[in-house]
């Protein structure tokens, strides 16, 4: 369990990467209807299905954020921890997007897209749950959406972040041995780790959690991204 934790927390600055690349496609999704709005080039309908397919895509990047900190931090991390303000909604979205394959884009003023509600679902009991997303068009709740989940993020990380097990020498000497007996691994290589062996395991012990500054940094660029489109 140690080693899966300390796997997911190191893969944690891609997920937000992940997130960003989203997020990024849905800023240049909704700048290219913009510009078509305005010339009048019309119909949209490719433009608005990829604005589909980025947002649905962008809410799993979500769900993977919350859950790998939820797994490499060992704790508990709810809807409402990582957004105060969306996250009923994204719960309730996802789960739409996820498992009943709604095209939650659905209503258009006009250059501005935006999911008109309310929504319906049945939950596991078989209730049918319905509920209102937030009235602002889609770039504008993604914005705001990902500023405050990567804020809560970036928070949980600085308070707890020391809770993601790091690299030790028993687990370099596991990872060698597996390197060492794999028919993909050039034997130079083979050698070069065998040569500085003993170097890296001495550096190891003394190793400190350079994964959060890793995690903090990437959020830092998203949270730049955001700044400069929201402008």
């Amino acid at each position: 369990m140690r080693d899966f934790r300390m796997a997911v927390g190191n893969s944690l600055k891609g997920k937000v990467g992940e997130h960003a690349f989203f997020l990024q496609q849905i800023a240049e999704v909704t700048k290219i209807i913009e510009q078509k709005h305005a010339k009048q080039e019309y119909p949209l309908n490719t433009e608005l299905d990829r604005l589909n397919y980025f947002f649905s895509a962008y809410l799993n990047t979500i769900q993977s954020l919350k859950d790998a900190c939820q797994t490499a931090m060992g704790i508990d991390f709810s809807w409402v921890d990582i957004s105060p303000t969306y996250g009923e909604f994204i719960f309730y979205c996802r789960n739409a997007a996820t498992h009943d394959g709604y095209q939650l884009i659905n209503a258009g003023k006009g250059k501005d897209n935006y999911i008109a509600g309310p929504l319906r679902r049945i939950d596991a009991r078989g209730k049918v749950i319905e509920f209102d997303p937030p009235k602002e068009d889609i770039l504008t709740l993604c914005l705001n959406l990902s500023g405050e989940a990567l804020a809560s993020i970036g928070q949980r990380l600085k308070r707890e972040g020391d809770k993601i097990p790091v690299a030790e020498a028993a687990a370099f000497e596991k990872a060698t041995e597996a390197l060492m007996t794999s028919d993909f691994i050039p034997d130079e290589i083979k050698e070069m780790i065998q040569k500085n062996k003993e170097g890296i395991e001495t550096s190891l012990k003394d190793a400190k959690n350079e994964v959060v500054p890793q995690i903090l940094s990437a959020i830092a660029l998203v949270e730049k991204f955001i700044a400069d489109v929201s402008i």
